[in-house]
C-alpha cells in the first residue's frame, strides 16, 4: 500500500485595480528613465501584508491599499513586471504568489518568493535609485543578512563592489607608495568613509 504525501504549498494573493497599480509603476519607470543595461536589472520587491501592497525598488517605496490574503514577499525584474501588468486586459489584477512563482491572470512567472515563517529577509533594502559601489559596501555595515541580499539579487553586486574596492586600493597604493602610503592606511580611510 502506498501513501501519498500531500504537498503543502504556500500561497498569498492580492487584488488591485489595474489603473492604480499601473499608475505607480509608470511613475517609478519615469524616475528610472529610459531602459538601459544598468537599470534593466532593477528588481521590484512586492510585500503583501494585511490590506496593503508595498512596492520597493532602490530609492523608492510605495504603499497601495488593496484586497489581500495571507502575507509574503516576492521579487522579480521591475520592467518585466510592469510589462506584464501593462499588457493585462483585466480591469482588476489578481496576483497569486506561490513557491518560486507569481501567477498573474492565467500565466505564471518565475520569481523569488518567501513566506513569513522567519524574519531573516523581512527588511527591505534601502538604496538610492542610482546606487554605486559605495552604497553597496555600506550594506554590510547596516547589518543586512546574506538572505536579504540574495533575495533582492544584490549578493553578487556586493561581492563585485568588494572586489573592485580591493583592486582600487591596490592601484592607489602602487601610485602613492612613493609617498610612503601603505595599504592598511588606505583601508582605514575607506572603512571610515563607508561606516558613515
Amino acid at each position: 500500500m502506498f501513501l501519498l504525501k500531500k504537498t503543502i504549498m504556500n500561497q498569498t494573493s492580492f487584488i488591485i485595480r489595474k489603473s492604480k497599480l499601473l499608475n505607480e509603476l509608470k511613475n517609478i519607470a519615469k524616475a528610472l528613465g529610459r531602459i538601459s543595461r544598468a537599470n534593466m536589472k532593477i528588481v521590484i520587491e512586492l510585500t503583501v501584508t494585511d490590506g496593503l501592497l508595498t512596492i520597493v525598488i532602490p530609492g523608492a517605496k510605495f504603499k497601495l491599499e488593496c484586497e489581500t490574503k495571507s502575507t509574503a514577499k516576492a521579487t522579480m525584474g521591475f520592467f518585466y513586471f510592469k510589462d506584464i501588468i501593462q499588457t493585462s486586459k483585466d480591469l482588476k489584477i489578481e496576483v497569486i504568489i506561490n513557491d518560486n512563482a507569481i501567477k498573474i491572470g492565467l500565466a505564471s512567472y518565475s520569481a523569488q518568493t518567501t513566506f513569513f515563517e522567519d524574519d531573516s529577509i523581512l527588511r527591505s533594502i534601502k538604496l538610492p535609485i542610482n546606487y554605486t559601489h559605495y552604497h553597496l559596501l555600506q550594506l554590510d555595515n547596516k547589518g543586512y543578512t546574506i538572505e536579504e541580499l540574495r533575495f533582492n539579487n544584490l549578493e553578487f553586486e556586493v561581492y563585485y563592489a568588494k572586489k573592485a574596492l580591493k583592486d582600487n586600493i591596490f592601484q592607489a597604493k602602487e601610485l602613492l607608495s612613493v609617498y610612503g602610503v601603505k595599504t592598511i592606511e588606505l583601508e582605514e580611510i575607506i572603512n571610515k568613509k563607508i561606516e558613515l
